[in-house]
């Protein structure tokens, strides 16, 4: 693939240019017939703020599966000098100018936020912005910059600028300085993304987030299961799952290709540890002035709750560098111990001694590679309860077989990838992501008790 050539993935953007646009105009058909001159008038008075042209500082925040790339995004939400669109927004951003990048710089702006209905969520959602002010914001834009070169206003770097400054607009707040950091949520490891980012901002840098290994593993799982079972086929979705997880611990846990200088890497766990530290440590990293907002997690200025199993918080809480690892039997994680046996001791994860053994990791990794998960297991047990067992009641042999034959292909794409990745990290030792390896003085008594017996250390980030 050419240097900043991103691989669009079509099934899930069906649109064309004349159908995203009409989605566009669809969405902001209201607007269209309001009087907005006024709005549009201190827009373009809040645009000379900004000098677009030294605008050249971009920050990638990446996740390792439930890693929590969208916490250490929300601690750089209330920063005075920070640009970005909340959650997910702007995770598609490059994947949108590829697809779309014949229509002027309007149409983009408008299209952008018609996307998808969940990528982005602009306009609803705990976070929501006015589809008013957006709309007043796009004008503004286009009205104020009307007259620079096309070659500038139609390229991919000004349409990733103009849909932060838009939203930023529309959200009525001032950066500290007019040419503000943009936090820009890529999330997916895509070496194509991150090549154009570093064509169009050359100061570009990328900071990954990394958790305990099982503790991914079993997250995502967790996850991806919970929401299948409550709105997709089992029969096509759910036995896919555990192979899933495993790619998500396999395929990530590396520097984009060429990027291992402007990369850094922060653990999940010390965001929650010792989230003053280490984001002090990543204000410096990114030449942002330490605030004490970098310790609250928002989006627009909202704190930014996470709800789960009936409990609610939000920023740090030390309960979440628990392991746990519902979803994995003790052979599982002996299995992960023997793949993922580097993740562990470079990023300061417990593992047992005894894997750092070559003959060790080999023979139990071959030992048990044959022998299916739990994961597995599970997502088998909830295709036979929910498809192949109604089926077969009723004489329908044919879905049952098929969701049978399923099961067994997603077993040999399991053994194949988990067999493969072995042997590139086994033989070839494949580059990690590094981490700060350095010790702080933390106070650990109450940590320690916290996680005692299974947990995960603080300290390093």
């Amino acid at each position: 693939m050419k240097a900043g050539r991103i691989k669009t993935k079509s099934a899930k953007v069906p649109f064309n240019p004349e159908e995203i646009m009409l989605r566009a105009d669809t969405l902001f058909r209201g607007e269209q017939s309001k009087d907005l001159q006024a709005v549009i008038a201190e827009k373009i008075e809040e645009l000379q703020r900004y000098d677009v042209l030294a605008m050249d500082r971009v920050v990638a925040i990446l996740m390792w599966g439930r890693s929590g790339s969208l916490l250490l995004a929300s601690y750089l939400d209330g920063h005075e000098d920070v640009m970005m669109l909340p959650e997910s927004c702007g995770q598609r951003l490059y994947e949108f100018a590829e697809r779309y990048q014949l229509l002027p710089l309007r149409d983009k702006l408008f299209a952008y936020a018609a996307f998808e209905s969940h990528y982005p969520r602009f306009f609803d959602g705990e976070f929501a912005i006015s589809r008013t002010q957006y709309y007043a914001a796009v004008q503004a834009i286009l009205e104020f910059y009307g007259s620079w070169p096309p070659d500038f206003l139609d390229s991919r770097r000004a349409f990733f600028l103009f849909v932060h400054i838009a939203y930023n607009l529309a959200l009525g707040r001032r950066p500290a300085s007019s040419h503000p950091l943009v936090v820009y949520a890529q999330h997916m490891l895509d070496d194509g993304v991150a090549r154009s980012l570093v064509e169009d901002f050359p100061r570009a840098k990328f900071l990954h987030t990394v958790r305990d290994p099982l503790t991914t593993c079993d997250g995502v799982f967790h996850n991806h299961f919970k929401f299948a079972e409550g709105h997709a086929p089992s029969h096509s979705v759910i036995p896919i799952i555990p192979y899933t997880a495993l790619s998500c611990l396999i395929n990530r846990d590396r520097p984009h290709s060429g990027m291992e200088s402007r990369t850094r890497t922060i653990r999940f766990e010390d965001l929650h540890c010792d989230p003053a530290e280490t984001m002090r440590d990543i204000s410096d990293w990114l030449g942002l002035a330490y605030r004490t907002t970098l310790l609250d997690s928002t989006f627009n200025g909202i704190p930014y709750v996470v709800t789960r199993d009936g409990k609610a918080w939000s920023g740090a809480r030390l309960e979440q560098i628990q392991r746990h690892s519902w979803y994995l039997s003790p052979k599982d994680r002996a299995l992960l111990y023997a793949l993922l046996y580097e993740n562990f001791t470079d990023w300061n994860y417990p593992c047992p001694k005894i894997f750092r053994h070559a003959i060790v990791r080999l023979a139990v990794f071959v030992s048990l590679l044959l022998v299916p998960m739990k994961m597995e297991i599970v997502a088998a047990r909830a295709v036979f309860k929910r498809r192949m067992l109604p089926a077969l009641r009723h004489g329908d042999v044919p879905p049952a077989i098929t969701s049978l034959l399923g099961i067994a292909l997603c077993r040999l794409k399991i053994v194949w990838r988990l067999a493969s990745a072995f042997v590139r990290r086994f033989a070839y030792r494949t580059t990690l992501l590094q981490v700060d390896n350095k010790k702080r003085a933390l106070e650990r008594r109450d940590v320690d008790a916290l996680v005692k017996g299974n947990g995960t250390p603080c300290g390093g980030s």
